[in-house]
């Protein structure tokens, strides 16, 4: 018998090997998920019939752990994150102890064959399983699968992915979901994704929710205008001056009977309405200068703009989140009434303009002054006095502060200081209205004229073509104006080749007052009446179509919402407001009437507009707030004792001037 040499021991088997969870784990995951560490008490013994895979899925199995192939559940980045994953191992590792040595050590050596085993061979181990379990089992498994299958699905797509998906949810849901956990929140946090909710939302109605925020961006707006100071001498506006190319218009018919202003020491609308008209020339007939103003008086600059500041390096921004909270205490305001009444008292006489920004109040009034005012503490800061006749009209930027008065001067100030820098005359009657941007003044007069003032050379050119007073005048897109007047007309002007391009008709009575949106386009849903919008046709006709086509060439094209697409577009408007009680809202670029807002018992004498609403002030001493889309009347502000001649409106203030000589300021923007 020949002799027989012993077999060669069986290499020492690593523990690691018989325990490895899973086919995609790294070497540092085995210890923190292994079901069962190894130890000398259920390591399998040399005598037990082991089983191994063949060599060829062993081999398959190594390359597979050689690319590292990691599922979501086995991702070591992601293994912080599976704390519940980690809790039923502990209490699985609790309930093997409780077998029996020899149990435990087949449970292993069944988990190490499985986890050692290529994918193919455990999907078919697992369908044998399952062909083999009761239903006890089989609901064991449905109810444990469930909650593994679930996948944090922010955490391991892509950041951009993650963040375009939570651009979609509101402001409630990306709430709820930054409290979800420490990942999730830095992602609902992401200025990427508030800055699209920002955008939905600041400045306009959101399709979705049907609200929107106040846009809150003075500061923005005021380093523009200093930067289009700053290039005035760059771009001076030319103005055709010919007096060949604008026939002279027939001198206005003025009736003794027909009212400018509101009466002094008069509230009562009937007093206004009777105030005369006549009296005013008659204190004004003295002087009787040219209707058309001699250039070379003012050959220089009529004012020099300062440089604008210098922005401040390192300045930090803020996130978008706390902009979106800020607005939303806001809009919250706005919508349940929620404001603080504010008055200031100092004139003497009725309050007849005012403009604001979020540091300064300027009025004007009957009492031939201007006052500055903090607007924060409701402190008079000066009294600016110098006007001969009370003030009709002011406008004030950063720098300057210009008025118009009944005295048929206007005057530049440095409402900083108080000093009067310029007094410009050319009007043959009291000034009733003015605008200007950085680079044209615009001043409406009593004697039924337009003046067109440049900055830059100091020249002025006339605009003519009303019959009666210029009640509003308004800077359109830099090259364009509107104006009101008493013939009830609203009119559209080339400012420069000085020529009406289009007349806009409608109210039945004086029409006071009128703002437009400038370069911004606004949601309206245009009353269905309109819906052909007829004036199409008649702006097609006009003799003047070629100017008309080149001021719609700078409007953005409309658009409209698919929420409802017969009434809702969005475009430039013009907001007006008459003695007939109502208000009218215009397509700004071809003269349609879109709505027709009815609501004051008497005449609306102001008005002013945002992206978001309207008011308006009226002879029946109230004041209005109107959605800007819809027309509807929100809700009614009381407190002026007498007609309110002159309103303001901010993203969270409205003020009020009224005959009776106070101011009443509502400020939404206090937490309540």
């Amino acid at each position: 018998m020949a002799h027989r040499s012993p077999s060669p021991s069986p290499a020492p088997i690593d523990p690691t090997d018989l325990l490895a969870p899973s086919l995609c784990l790294n070497p540092d995951a085995i210890a923190d998920l292994a079901p069962v560490q190894p130890s000398e008490h259920n390591l399998l013994p040399a005598t037990f019939p082991t089983l191994s895979w063949s060599e060829k899925s062993s081999l398959h199995h190594s390359i597979s752990l050689g690319e590292k192939r990691l599922c979501y559940r086995h991702r070591p980045d992601l293994r912080s994150k599976r704390a519940a994953d980690e809790f039923q191992l502990e209490e699985l590792q609790q309930d093997i102890k409780l077998l029996p040595s020899h149990d435990q050590q087949i449970i292993s050596h069944i988990w190490s064959l499985f986890g050692s085993a290529p994918a193919s061979h455990r999907q078919l181990v697992l369908s044998g399983l399952l062909t083999q379990c009761c239903v006890p089992q089989l609901s064991f498994l449905s109810n444990h699968l469930q909650p593994l299958l679930r996948i944090d699905f922010l955490t391991i797509l892509p950041p951009e992915i993650s963040l375009r998906i939570l651009s979609y949810l509101d402001a409630t849901s990306l709430c709820h979901a930054a409290q979800v956990c420490k990942s999730w929140r830095r992602l609902a946090d992401d200025d990427v994704v508030w800055h699209r909710m920002c955008e939905q939302h600041i400045g306009l109605k959101c399709t979705k929710c049907g609200w929107g925020l106040p846009l809150l961006e003075k500061k923005k707006v005021r380093a523009k205008r200093q930067e289009e100071g700053a290039q005035i001498q760059d771009r001076p506006l030319q103005i055709d001056t010919s007096s060949s190319s604008h026939p002279p218009s027939p001198s206005p018919s003025i009736s003794p009977s027909s009212p400018s202003f509101p009466s002094r020491r008069r509230s009562a609308s009937s007093d206004i309405e009777t105030d005369s008209r006549s009296a005013k020339r008659a204190r004004h007939g003295s002087r009787s200068p040219s209707p058309f103003y001699d250039l070379s008086d003012y050959p220089a600059p009529l004012f020099q703009s300062p440089v604008p500041p210098v922005k401040p390096e390192g300045t930090t921004k803020r996130p978008w989140k706390e902009i979106y909270s800020e607005r939303l205490i806001v809009e919250r305001n706005w919508r349940k009434r929620n404001y603080r009444v504010k008055q200031f008292r100092g004139h003497t006489d009725g309050v007849m303009c005012l403009q604001f920004d979020d540091s300064f109040l300027i009025t004007g009034s009957y009492d031939n002054s201007v006052k500055v005012w903090n607007i924060e503490t409701g402190e008079c800061l000066r009294t600016l006095t110098g006007h001969a006749l009370c003030v009709r009209a002011l406008h004030f930027d950063e720098a300057k502060l210009i008025t118009g008065s009944m005295d048929r001067t206007l005057k530049i100030w440095n409402y900083h200081t108080g000093q009067c820098i310029r007094t410009l005359q050319g009007h043959t009657d009291g000034v009733v209205t003015l605008d200007f941007d950085s680079r044209i003044l615009a001043s409406g007069s009593v004697d039924a004229t337009i003046k067109i003032w440049n900055f830059a050379t100091g020249q002025c050119s006339t605009l003519k073509g009303h019959s009666d007073l210029v009640n509003k005048v308004q800077i359109y897109k830099k090259d364009f104006l509107f104006s009101t007047s008493d013939d009830t007309t609203v009119k559209f002007w080339d400012i420069a080749s000085r020529t009406c391009l289009q007349t806009f008709t409608g109210h039945v009575g004086r029409v006071q007052c009128l703002q437009t949106s400038g370069d911004a386009l606004i949601s309206i849903l245009a009353n269905r009446r309109h819906g052909k919008f007829a004036a199409l046709e008649l702006a097609s006709q006009d003799s003047n179509n070629a100017v008309v086509s080149r001021a719609r060439a700078t409007s953005p094209a409309y658009e409209s919402s698919s929420s409802d697409s017969e009434t809702r577009t969005t475009r430039s408007i013009v907001v007006t407001g008459g003695l007939d009680n109502t208000l009218k809202i215009w397509d700004a670029e071809t003269g349609a009437c879109l709505n027709t807002l009815f609501g004051h018992e008497e005449g609306v004498w102001s008005l002013a507009f945002d992206k978001l609403r309207i008011v308006s002030g009226s002879l029946d001493k109230t004041i209005k707030v109107w959605d800007t889309e819809s027309g509807q009347c929100l809700y009614t502000l009381s407190g002026p004792e007498g007609p309110v001649t002159c309103v303001g409106l901010g993203d969270t203030k409205v003020v009020g001037g009224s005959a009776d000589g106070s101011v009443f300021l509502w400020d939404y923007g206090a937490r309540m």
